[in-house]
Order: structure tokens, then C-alpha cells, then sequence
């Protein structure tokens, strides 16, 4: 029993480390989503400034152009009238020149107004994710031929008002402050409720849940599936009272039953039993048999899995 347990915690600490890196990465991955955006815009301002400037200098060359074209050096051995007519042009050139040069003397420059509220966000940040412990009861002492009874039962009403169906749960879990995660097949959602079992968050999905399997303290994986296209396998988080999908992995087949065990995942088809890895890498086929109807027997095997 000792060992086991050295070889849980070995695994959760290795699964912890490699979450933090992905957070890591995720956070890498924006960061340098939003140093391209920023570069891109600047690289638009430099090149209209530019533009603009070049436009400017063209202009003035054009205008200097056309004062030496009146040869005023000249203007002494014209007739009167002659030199009248350029000395007037000369003015008017000139007042054309003033007015331009008003207008398109101004210095340009381009600055930076970095994003305060994301550097200050940062800052206040001590950690990517807090770190606890959680103990689990071995299965070792757990008597397998203890009867389950039913003490109690109250009808609580988790429907929304834009609910088209009465909610048909396909999957249920409880986080680690109380609140329960269910899975609303019919309606094509997932709701969080509090201890009260009052509805507090309500998150659309893709298509209909299939099952539901817990894999951290508030975390947990949702099989969905239409049986045609879309087969999937959400990772959910719940906290402060909402639902994040944090991943999303697709699957190449019909996803019904879903139980986590050890760091991987055992997914079941209405046919086979699969195991694969968090980020949906298919480690192996355990069990298939394409005589099967439904998933019932394969939903028995997949917890038969988890507990071994």
C-alpha cells in the first residue's frame, strides 16, 4: 500500500509539473499573440506616416522646382511687363509654398502607451495556480460487499428559462468547495450549482454530454458526442462560480463513457473501450466487441479500469 501510494503521488506531481508548463506556454503563446498584433499596427502607422511624409517631400521638390523654373536671376534684363508677370508668379508661387509648408511642417513621431492594467495584473500575480493536496480513500478499504442504500431524496428544480427540455442528467460531480457540475443532455449544457443546489452557471456545448469524469480537485473531463461528426472530450474548471473550458480534444470516434485513472483517460465507443492521454494521444485499445448494441457493458469495464 506504501508503494502505491508513492507511485500516486509520483504521478500527480508529474501531472501538476506539466500543467504548469502548459500554463506556462498558454501564457507565452498570448503574450506573443499580442506582441505581433502591437508590431503590426505600428508597422501600419510607420508605413502611412511614411507615406504621408514622402507625399510631403515630393511636393516640396515640385514647388522648388517650378520657382527656379522662372529664371528670376534674369528678371534685370527682361522687358518691364516681362518681369512684371514672373515677379507676380513668383509671388504666387510663393504664397503656395507658405501655405503648404504650414500645413506640413509639423514633426512625426509615433509612441508607445504600453498596457498598464496587463503589466500591473501581472505584477500582482504570485503564482500561475494555487497548490494543495487531496487525499483519496484507498480502495483497498473499501468493502465490496457493503450494500448502497438510498437515505434520502429531495426533487430540486435546475432547469433555466431558456431551457427548451426538462434537464436529463447524463453526469454529475462535486468540486472541492461543495458546488456540483452536472451534465444536461437534452439541453446541450453543463450547470454548476451551489450547495443549495441552486443554478449559478450554465454553459453551452457543441451537442449533447455524454458522461462526466472527475480529474482534479476542480476540475473535470465531459465526453460529447452527436454520433456523427463532433466527438469530443472537454476539459472543464470550475471556479469563482463559473465554468471555463480550458481544453478541448476531438476524438475519431463515437465518445460515450469516460473515467480518469492515473493521469490517462478510458473513453468508450458504443463498441470499444480506448485509452489515451490528457491531451488525447490514444495510448491503446483495451477492449472491443462490435457486437455490442450500446455502451452499457463498456461503461461496466471502464470503471472496472479506474479501480484496478
Amino acid at each position: 500500500m506504501g508503494e502505491e501510494n508513492i507511485t500516486s503521488l509520483q504521478t500527480s506531481y508529474e501531472k501538476v509539473l506539466k500543467e504548469i508548463v502548459d500554463v506556462r506556454r498558454q501564457i507565452n503563446d498570448n503574450l506573443d499573440r499580442l506582441q505581433q498584433n502591437t508590431e503590426k499596427k505600428l508597422e501600419e502607422l510607420h508605413s502611412t506616416l511614411k507615406n504621408s511624409s514622402e507625399n510631403i517631400r515630393k511636393h516640396c521638390v515640385e514647388l522648388i522646382s517650378k520657382i527656379k523654373g522662372y529664371n528670376i536671376k534674369d528678371i534685370t534684363t527682361m522687358s518691364p511687363d516681362r518681369s512684371f508677370i514672373i515677379y507676380r508668379k513668383c509671388l504666387d508661387q510663393a504664397a503656395t509654398a507658405d501655405l503648404f509648408l504650414c500645413k506640413a511642417t509639423s514633426i512625426v513621431a509615433i509612441e508607445f502607451h504600453h498596457n498598464k492594467d496587463l503589466t500591473q495584473f501581472l505584477a500582482s500575480c504570485k503564482e500561475l495556480g494555487s497548490i494543495v493536496s487531496r487525499e483519496s480513500v484507498s480502495h483497498h478499504v473499501v468493502d465490496p460487499n457493503k450494500v448502497v442504500s438510498i437515505q434520502d431524496r429531495s426533487p430540486y428544480n435546475v432547469g433555466k428559462e431558456t431551457n427548451k427540455w426538462n434537464c436529463f442528467i447524463t453526469g454529475i460531480c462535486e468540486s472541492s468547495n461543495g458546488e456540483l457540475v452536472i451534465a444536461d443532455f437534452d439541453n446541450k449544457s453543463v450547470k454548476l450549482l451551489d450547495k443549495a443546489y441552486n443554478l449559478i452557471e450554465q454553459l453551452q456545448l457543441p451537442t449533447c454530454p455524454r458522461s462526466m469524469s472527475y480529474i482534479s480537485t476542480n476540475e473535470v473531463a465531459l465526453t460529447v458526442s452527436d454520433g456523427g461528426t463532433i466527438n469530443e472530450i472537454l476539459f472543464l474548471r470550475v471556479d469563482k462560480g463559473r465554468i471555463i473550458n480550458f481544453n478541448t480534444v476531438h476524438i475519431n470516434h463515437v465518445c460515450c463513457g469516460i473515467a480518469y485513472h492515473q493521469g490517462d483517460l478510458f473513453v468508450s465507443s458504443c463498441t470499444a473501450v480506448c485509452q489515451y492521454t490528457m491531451d488525447g494521444g490514444l495510448v491503446k485499445t483495451l477492449y472491443e466487441d462490435k457486437s455490442l448494441g450500446n455502451a452499457s457493458k463498456l461503461l461496466f469495464f471502464v470503471l472496472i479500469c479506474q479501480i484496478q
